[in-house]
């Protein structure tokens, strides 16, 4: 089985329904021989260096990033290369994370289920990434809230959506709704013609009431 033969075999093993013990041990025993493969071509998503591009033209260097659905670290590694240097990480198998973690690139990292929610204090991050992990089998859109829950108003989401479950999947009726209750404005939602998918960018709006702004919404 090649490389490619082996991601999508993978992939397939994944889906709405997936437990995520399943899920957690798919892409621990993947880990090693993932950054080989070109997983954003097989799922239809930018390239983390393309996204760490967009994320350098929103904000500072010196701002602080999440990068949710971390992996095995090869969006810290590129905003790092930018000049990044706090950067987070979060993601759901220890074995990515332990690779992500050797690039030495990451302030903090740690586990965790996305689909449920994105831990860490409110409005905290200036910017969040989510590359690939918007995707069937994987975060479902209602994990839109949680993620701009952990900005901080005026901070931006940059995530990618493949263009196949941009509507398939519900991504883009959780963003009409989650505009429409005002936590967040749209920068952009559509693809460019600078690669495959969409590259999502988000900003987090400061919502009227006690608290922080934007409330969690199971």
């Amino acid at each position: 089985m090649d490389s490619a033969t082996g991601a999508a075999a993978r992939l397939a093993l994944l889906d709405a329904d997936t437990d995520v013990s399943v899920a957690r041990r798919v892409y621990d025993e993947w880990a090693p021989t993932y950054d080989g493969e070109d997983v954003a071509a097989l799922m239809g998503h930018r390239t983390a260096a393309h996204v760490a591009d967009r994320v350098l033209a929103l904000v500072r260097p010196d701002t602080e990033v999440l990068d949710a659905g971390c992996g095995t670290g090869l969006v810290g590694a590129e905003l790092a290369v930018r000049g990044f240097r706090s950067i987070d990480g979060l993601d759901l198998s220890p074995g990515m994370l332990r690779r992500a973690r050797r690039r030495g690139v990451y302030h903090d990292l740690g586990p965790a289920d996305l689909r449920v929610s994105t831990p860490g204090a409110s409005g905290k991050f200036g910017v969040l990434t989510c590359v690939g992990a918007l995707a069937p089998g994987h975060l479902g859109p209602g994990a839109l809230v949680g993620l701009v829950r952990v900005l901080r108003p005026g901070g931006f989401l940059v995530a990618t959506v493949a263009e196949d479950a941009w509507m398939a999947g519900g991504y883009d009726r959780a963003l009409g709704r989650l505009t429409a209750d005002g936590y967040a404005e749209v920068v952009e939602d559509g693809a460019d013609g600078d690669g495959p998918g969409r590259l999502l960018v988000l900003e987090a709006r400061e919502v009227p009431g006690p608290g922080r702004s934007v409330i969690w919404i199971p």
